[in-house]
């Protein structure tokens, strides 16, 4: 059956679209529609309006304009579907099909002797002599099998509407099998335990029973590698699938040391020759003081290589550094003509990295001559380092801060004090005392005064530094606090001063001990008028 014609079918379309713009009001609000295609078997191609969308079954078409349309299904052997529909605003139109497959007619498969086992790719049809009805076109597989007879394998193509017929002879089982080899892709080597076969698709008769290695080998390509059983009377298949194997690029450039970056990845330098995979790859070449280059290399199975002479951009640098030069020549830029200079002779011994580089340096010493990051024009003074000029007053700052801080050094004075001064003592005792000792090491000074303070009240105070005696007597038992209060005027710089602060305890006087006579008969008390309290004990001892 003949699929529809297009032709036949666009003026149809035609005349439905012409009927809906006369019939349909404009309206700039118009909502569009969606279409959902989905077919049996899915993975149909879709066509709108005789419009490849690139879309396959089963899917969704969105944004649609409402009216009349045409979709066409196509799938590799089944029959082409057509149809007309409407889409309506803002609605889903659903389109469904049951995809139809193209099938042969009658195939017959006869054999002599007959009762053969029939199969079709892989697939157990059934036993001859047989016909077959509504085989999906395209090529298949036969392979006949009977007991006691060599095995018989064909490919046939059915062809849609076509009667065929197979026909074969069985021949008795050999004392010897046969090796089918196929690749893909095809021309490919074929070696049997190491030796030379021929190339794919071939047939290998009247091999010996047995187990065999089997390599598969073409340029570009990964070997392929197996095993095969042969039996005596038996075909054995090989299908090899090569893998594209990755082969060698080659990069030169002149000068070399060029970065290569192979895809956006950096690959290393030139000269350089890399393994990649076959197929169509970008280069791009980059080295300083020379143009980048973008290469299109288109990768087969035999390598490929580029070579390419890059372009120095001295020229360019050393024009630019001139001008700039000459732009600022009011600021007597020698360096920069210096470096100019040494751009110009390196680009005529061709060395136009070197080169680029004193451009560039030219061009940097030109706009700042005292290279302190300000350009001339704004500069303050352009032959003198800003950082002269931003620096020295805080130099100035640091070196009076120095002066001043050295000067106080040498005026400092450490005011120092130390008081020994008993726990306790005796409210009789006359002759308790504290012994305190100030002092003022370091630079020279104008005042000294020591204030010594008993219970908050002034009793003693000196002027010279040394060691002094404060009396303690003459205070009522209890706690009592010694404060030591150390001034010093220096020079310069105000004055320096410490306080020492202790505390020490008054006791009440011991009781007195009587004085009695060899009889024990009373107390005998010498009638000298200087006799005294300590007498009192000597004449006990006597």
């Amino acid at each position: 059956m003949k699929k529809p014609s297009a032709l036949r079918i666009i003026p149809v379309l035609i005349l439905c679209l012409l009927i809906q713009a006369v019939i349909s009001p404009a309206d700039a609000q118009i909502q569009k529609g969606t279409i959902s295609v989905s077919s049996v078997p899915q993975g149909a191609n879709i066509y709108l309006n005789d419009e490849d969308l690139g879309l396959q079954t089963n899917t969704v078409i969105q944004n649609v304009f409402p009216g009349i349309h045409y979709v066409r299904l196509e799938l590799p052997g089944y029959r082409t579907w057509e149809k007309i529909f409407e889409v309506r605003e803002g609605e889903i139109t659903y389109i469904s099909h049951e995809m139809e497959p193209l099938v042969g007619d009658a195939f017959s498969v006869t054999t002599k002797p007959e009762g053969a086992q029939i199969y079709i790719d892989g697939d157990f049809y059934g036993i001859s002599n047989t016909v077959f009805y509504e085989l999906p076109t395209g090529q298949h597989r036969v392979l006949l099998l009977l007991d006691n007879y060599s095995d018989y394998a064909a490919t046939v193509t059915i062809s849609e509407g076509m009667s065929q017929s197979l026909v074969h002879t069985f021949e008795p089982i050999p004392d010897t099998g046969r090796i089918t080899v196929a690749s893909v892709p095809s021309n490919a080597g074929i070696y049997l335990n190491g030796e030379y076969q021929g190339t794919t698709r071939k047939t290998l008769d009247e091999v010996v029973p047995g187990t065999y290695a089997i390599v598969i080998m073409k340029t570009g390509y990964d070997n392929w590698t197996g095993t095969v059983d042969v039996a005596a009377g038996k075909i054995s298949e090989i299908i090899a699938e090569l893998t594209p194997a990755k082969v060698i690029l080659s990069v030169t450039t002149v000068p070399k040391g060029a970065g290569i970056v192979i895809d956006g990845v950096f690959s290393g330098t030139t000269p350089l020759e890399i393994p990649v995979e076959q197929g169509l790859h970008t280069v791009l070449l980059e080295k300083f003081g020379y143009e980048s280059r973008e290469e299109e290399a288109d990768v087969g199975a035999e390598g490929a290589s580029i070579s390419v002479n890059l372009v120095s951009m001295a020229p360019q640098a050393i024009a630019e550094a001139q001008r700039v030069v000459f732009d600022n020549v009011d600021y007597q830029p020698e360096k920069a003509r210096e470096a100019l200079e040494n751009a110009q002779k390196s680009y005529a011994a061709g060395d136009s990295e070197s080169a680029i580089t004193y451009a560039a340096s030219a061009i940097a010493l030109a706009r700042d001559v005292d290279g302190d990051g300000v350009i001339n024009p704004l500069d303050i003074s352009p032959h003198l380092h800003n950082a002269v000029i931003y620096i020295t007053p805080f130099l100035v700052v640091f070196l009076v801060a120095g002066l001043i801080a050295k000067d106080m050094l040498r005026h400092r004075i450490k005011p120092e004090i130390t008081v020994h001064l008993p726990v306790t003592i005796r409210e009789d005792d006359m002759l308790a005392r504290a012994e305190v000792t100030a002092n003022a090491p370091g630079g020279p000074y104008r005042g000294f005064v020591c204030t010594v303070y008993i219970d908050g009240i002034s009793v003693d105070h000196f002027t010279d530094p040394g060691k002094y005696d404060v009396m303690l007597s003459g205070r009522s038992p209890g706690v009592h606090s010694l404060m030591v209060h150390l001034q010093v005027a220096k020079e310069r710089y105000g004055k320096a001063e410490k306080k020492v602060k202790e505390n020490f305890i008054v006791e009440p006087p011991e009781p007195a001990h009587p004085v009695t006579d060899e009889k024990g008969g009373g107390i005998i008390i010498p009638e000298d008028e200087d006799f005294g309290p300590e007498d009192l004990f000597e004449e006990g001892k006597e």
